[in-house]
């Protein structure tokens, strides 16, 4: 056991009588065939899957639930497997990665083990308060496994005020400088808050589906508010995630239409410019045809004449356009 564990790179932690974790040894970790019910927390930091294979299958998880926890591409999953009781549960480890993690959670008879591929610093955080003399709700998995579940709620909901407030920022760049390029900075933040909307909604689905088992390896009772509270706070969750959607794409819009009414505007005046030309050229054109006899060739002020006739009337276009509000 002590080998397998240096392998996966293990922490073992025993919820002692007075509700906060000991460091143990792994020697310690009890046999599944033991009649002890002290309620431990195995910690498995790699995903080594030989190791981690034999580790499971030696505490007698259920051959599906090893599976699971072995599957190259991880998904959301709940389920009940006998005694075992497995949760895949997708996390965000920073508020800016785009890359979707996992953290495994394996429930059996007073043991709880959480499996991940990286360092969660949530985690590292409950193992460090509760060793530090803070306690839990009860002397149970079920308490630690709110706590781990409580804290992957509050981080992601840190993410997504985060986010809101990224989205602040983009809306006061809009309102100082309308031309500032802001789908690259709207483009990713969309896709962070779709991420987050993903993973808070299958967290709400596993901790909603907590209330309901029944199961020998989990229990709430006593428990029952806090996990209601767990469901509130995801609820409350993806309501800001839906909220800053709806704010990202009002943004957008916004861009949008400050685009096309520039647009608009050079449109507006090439047609000014290509109006004011059309006479013009057509003074140009008649005057340019190589015909012999044509009235004012031989005037001396021809030319004069001529152009003094396209400059009045670019002049009198321009002043109509004016006056109609084109150039507003």
């Amino acid at each position: 056991m002590n080998d397998l564990l240096a392998k996966l790179a293990g922490a073992v932690y025993q919820l002692n009588a007075e509700r906060y974790l000991e460091v143990r040894d792994p020697a310690d970790v009890p046999s599944p065939q033991g009649s002890e019910q002290v309620p431990y927390w195995i910690d498995i930091n790699q995903r080594e899957p030989v190791a981690l294979a034999n580790f499971l299958t030696a505490l007698e998880v259920h051959s599906l639930a090893v599976e699971a926890c072995l599957e190259p591409i991880p998904h959301s999953r709940f389920v009940a497997y006998g005694k075992s009781l497995f949760i895949g549960l997708p996390i965000r480890v920073t508020w800016d990665d785009d890359q979707r993690h996992y953290l495994w959670i394996v429930c059996l008879p007073s043991l709880i083990i959480t499996i991940h591929d990286e360092p969660i610093p949530a985690i590292q955080n409950i193992a460090n308060q509760f060793t530090a003399g803070m306690r839990f709700h009860m002397r149970c998995t079920s308490a630690i496994l709110y706590q781990l579940l409580d804290a992957m709620i509050d981080e992601g909901m840190s993410f997504a005020l985060r986010i809101r407030d990224q989205i602040d920022v983009l809306e006061e760049l809009f309102e100082t400088d309308p031309e500032a390029d802001l789908p690259k900075k709207t483009l990713p933040l969309k896709r962070q808050l779709a991420h987050l909307l993903s993973a808070f909604e299958d967290q709400l689905y596993c901790v909603s589906s907590l209330q309901t088992i029944d199961s020998d390896s989990f229990r709430i009772d006593g428990l029952q508010d806090y996990f209601r509270d767990a469901v509130s706070h995801l609820g409350h969750a993806t309501r800001i995630i839906g909220r800053q959607v709806n704010r990202l794409a009002a943004i957008h819009q916004d861009y949008q239409l400050t685009l096309q009414d520039k647009t608009n505007q050079r449109l507006r005046l090439l047609t000014v410019i290509s109006t004011i030309f059309i006479p013009l050229t057509l003074i140009t054109g008649i005057y340019g045809m190589n015909f012999h006899v044509m009235p004012e060739l031989a005037w001396g002020y021809g030319y004069y004449g001529v152009i003094a006739l396209m400059l009045a009337i670019g002049g009198a276009m321009l002043l109509g356009f004016w006056r109609t509000g084109w150039f507003k």
